[in-house]
């Protein structure tokens, strides 16, 4: 059984959301507000999105899969973000494994796909831990596949 409880986004998620991006990067409110509704707007769409990750009755962070098009081709964006004190405790890839799961049974003939910084070793560890497979870095991103 699951440690992790995965709960859709939702805009009551804001404060937290926020919070959490806060402590981690510097991109503006604003910003970071577009990019939640951007996330539930996945689910309201009838699609498969990202969920609030909690742990027991802590939200721990964010992530899973949600559709996108890269290079022209269908794929399953996966992400991550956890509290940085959280970090190390297998939360993102205990998470990635059942994003990953749900991808595959929706449709299995599209990859799984994560960009993220070249330097973010951690993420990097994540993807490679749940089986993707780096590729050269485009664009600036280092890129992995599953």
């Amino acid at each position: 059984m699951s440690r992790l409880s995965l709960v859709p986004v939702s805009m009551d998620d804001l404060d937290e959301f926020l919070s959490l991006h806060a402590a981690t990067e510097s991109r503006s409110v604003e910003a970071l507000t577009q990019l939640l509704r951007d996330f539930c707007a996945v689910w309201e769409r009838g699609e498969h999105g990202y969920w609030k990750i909690m742990l027991g009755s802590r939200v721990a962070g964010f992530g899973g899969v949600k559709p996108k098009t890269w290079r022209g081709q269908q794929v399953w964006n996966l992400y991550y973000r956890v509290w940085p004190d959280l970090q190390g405790q297998g939360i993102a890839t205990e998470m990635a494994r059942e994003a990953i799961a749900v991808a595959a049974l929706r449709h299995p003939d599209w990859p799984v796909l994560v960009e993220t910084r070249p330097d973010n070793i951690a993420a990097i560890k994540v993807a490679l831990g749940v089986g993707m497979t780096r590729h050269p870095d485009a664009d600036g991103w280092a890129v992995l596949l599953r």
